[in-house]
């Protein structure tokens, strides 16, 4: 392995490629780069390369793609988060200037995809690749090139399966494999499964140093033999360091709630030691924010250099606050982890608190998740070292546990039953798999089938052929796996199997019913269970009353749902059925305790889920329920009544300006073909020139019917 810079010169690489990283300012590999490149990355050969964060694995993977474009084949980058995607898809879009076509893609799960194949270089998610992959474009066969960011996630219980078989049909494609994580336990095993070659370094621009905090010595231990003395708390005792010394602190809380409760203690530390103007961040919060309260909320802390982050604010919001912090302009923040997942936001100092409450008691983090957030320490060109700062273990063994010990080995998920259920119809469904022993040839590309309990696997894989069999997905014509009608769209439409068992079950025997009806069982099924919610028990007597009374589905129907599962799901359908009928997003948060960013999941979850119920309804000859799945999916997109769901197909019309427009005598499409843009440029929110582009767009609308 090497260990020092090297001349871009130094290499045989590409002129185009050359001139590109030249243009960027790159006159230098770093060593990982180096070690990629003299393992074959340009001759497409399979890479596994585990390094830390700013080590440069990032253009690592860009080198690989570029290199698929200009042999004329398709390059995909794939990442975890639609945040991450987008941050990918800004950074190559540098490209374009070379000629080449960059694209993006991270929704319309049910979209074949067949338009992606006019890009060469395309960013995804995970979940709509595997969904492409389904679909089967006829560009398939030009992906020469597949980049997998975050590849440890591939351990996820949620995400995991996912990526796996998204490796293992790239696998069968035989396109190039570059697999790129800073955190990974078992790095051998993985790059065997993936037939990759491993580079492994730790290299860093900026040399981490890492500590803990001894409560009983008062002090931090550092890893370079140093013991820093702790005059306050820990926390006063950072940040007052990070001021004194002019540098950012970041704050890793395992809760929502103690990351808001801490930024706001430090306000009095902070509000005089500010010396950068926000301004321009607090007028975009309050002019962009969909809530007056959280932008209340956030104004008074970044006025004084400080923030909280998390997920259940609203998109804007954790974009200011990341990029405030980045430009300086923000001393403090204090962030759950979801901001350590690949997100480009590095301080001088981390502090890292360990305990998350799971299952009613408080639980250590694993070395993994610690090393994620650790990573975030040190900005290269900025910062001499970053530090890392172990906030609250209990004992000098545990604090040293995190720091010396070894990353978890990364564990296939595909072997639980839903997983199995999900990925074997889709595999059957897309003709990946027709017989068992196209079934055998597809597992032996996963990672589940280099593990020693596999052969436990094996027999519940038998199990979920049956099941689905009963579920009248699939069929067994001799030794063939044959999908059904049913099968085949609940895999295009990206659903769980069980999703749809459960809404043919409840609706089967339904005349008509209730949008709440719909809303409590598009949330029951298991595809809502990515969303975070809580306190939905106080809700028990509601839920109970509305069940006898036939206003919400009855828990006995499917026994496949728990009582709380139940329950939670009842929440959420409140949270949607206001949200349809057009209540604010500030009451919505208050009424229920939630965050912007939860709204925004719950609603986009479930529009999605809404609209597969619809295709399914249809298909199973339930047409009524099919029709008004249909209609509900789309009020859920944009949150309005029906009267104005026609207005919000105007591009800058939403569920305000919508409601805005109908009370001023604007109810059609047509209406607002022949207005007056200048009466329109009158109302609230409008502006002379959104008016004019709503009376032009009413028009091609209308045209294009």
């Amino acid at each position: 392995m090497s260990n020092d810079l090297r001349s871009i010169d130094d290499f045989n690489i590409p002129e185009a490629i050359l001139n590109g990283i030249k243009a960027r300012g790159i006159t230098y590999f770093t060593p990982p780069q180096t070690d990629a490149i003299l393992s074959g990355l340009l001759k497409w050969r399979n890479l596994l390369v585990v390094a830390p964060t700013a080590s440069g694995k990032t253009l690592i993977g860009e080198l690989a793609l570029v290199n698929a474009a200009l042999s004329g084949d398709i390059g995909i980058y794939t990442t975890p988060l639609k945040a991450l995607a987008s941050e990918k898809f800004e950074e190559l879009n540098f490209w374009r200037g070379f000629g080449l076509k960059v694209g993006i893609s991270t929704g319309d799960y049910d979209e074949p995809g067949e338009s992606l194949g006019k890009y060469e270089i395309l960013v995804t998610t995970y979940e709509k690749l595997d969904s492409i992959l389904r679909h089967k474009p006829s560009w398939l066969s030009r992906i020469k090139t597949l980049v997998v960011d975050e590849l440890h996630n591939v351990g996820d219980s949620d995400r995991g399966p996912i990526l796996e078989l998204i490796c293992a049909r790239t696998s069968m494609l035989g396109a190039q494999i570059v697999g790129l994580s800073a955190t990974i336990g078992n790095p051998e095993s993985i790059a065997r499964w993936l037939d990759a070659e491993l580079i492994v370094s730790d290299w860093r621009p900026v040399k981490l140093v890492e500590g803990f905090y001894d409560r009983k010595r008062n002090v931090i231990e550092f890893n370079d033999g140093r013991l820093e003395t702790v005059n306050n708390d820990l926390i006063t005792h950072c940040v007052k360091q990070a001021l004194d010394e002019d540098y950012q602190l970041l704050i890793f809380k395992q809760s929502r709630r103690q990351a808001e409760i801490t930024a706001y203690n430090l306000i009095e530390l902070i509000r005089d030691a500010l010396k950068t103007d926000p301004t321009l961040l607090l007028d975009t919060i309050r002019s962009e924010s969909p809530s007056r309260s959280e932008a209340e909320s956030l104004t008074k802390l970044i006025k004084y250099g400080v923030s909280y982050h998390h997920a259940g604010l609203s998109p804007i919001a954790r974009k200011v606050i990341e990029d405030g912090f980045r430009r300086g302009l923000i001393k403090v923040v204090v962030a759950t982890p979801t901001l350590a997942a690949g997100i480009n936001v590095p301080a001088r100092r981390v502090v890292v608190y360990t305990r998350r409450f799971e299952d009613g008691v408080m639980k250590p983090i694993s070395i993994m998740e610690y090393r994620q957030m650790g990573g975030r320490a040190g900005r290269p060109q900025f910062d001499p070292y970053g530090e890392v700062v172990i906030a609250d273990v209990t004992t000098v063994a545990e604090g040293r546990k995190y720091i010396y010990g070894k990353v978890e080995n990364v564990m296939s998920a595909l072997t639980n039953m839903r997983a199995l259920r999900i990925h074997l119809l889709a595999s059957i469904a897309s003709g990946y798999v027709r017989d068992e022993r196209g079934l055998n040839e597809f597992f032996s590309k996963t990672l589940a089938f280099n593990t020693p309990t596999f052969f436990i696997s094996r027999a519940n894989i038998r199990r979920v052929i049956d099941e689905l069999v009963l579920m009248k997905m699939l069929k067994i014509e001799g030794n063939k796996y044959v999908p059904t009608e049913l099968g085949v769209i609940t895999s295009q439409l990206y659903v769980d199997p069980l999703t749809a068992e459960i809404i043919v079950k409840y609706l089967n025997n339904v005349d008509s019913v209730k949008d709440l009806y719909y809303l409590h069982l598009i949330s029951i099924t298991p595809d809502f269970n990515r969303v975070r919610i809580t306190g939905y028990k106080k809700l028990e007597e509601d839920a109970l009353s509305l069940s006898d009374l036939g206003l919400i589905p009855d828990i006995s129907i499917v026994k496949d749902v728990d009582y709380d599962d139940w329950l939670r799901s009842f929440k959420i359908a409140l949270i949607l059925n206001d949200w349809i009928n057009e209540v604010d997003e500030d009451t919505i948060v208050r009424k229920y305790d939630v965050g912007l960013g939860d709204i925004l999941t719950i609603t986009d979850v479930g529009s999605w889920i809404a609209h597969a119920a619809s295709v399914i309804c249809r298909a199973v000859n339930l047409k009524e329920h099919g029709k008004k799945l249909g209609l509900l999916s789309k009020r859920v997109d944009v949150g309005v009544k029906e009267d104005v769901l026609e207005l919000t197909l105007v591009r800058g019309v939403g569920r305000v300006r919508a409601r805005i427009l109908s009370e001023s005598g604007f109810r059609t499409l047509e209406e607002l073909a022949r207005a007056d843009p200048m009466r329109l440029a009158k109302l609230p929110t409008f502006g002379e020139k959104l008016a004019y582009d709503i009376v032009t767009q009413a028009n091609e609308l209308i045209r294009n019917r």
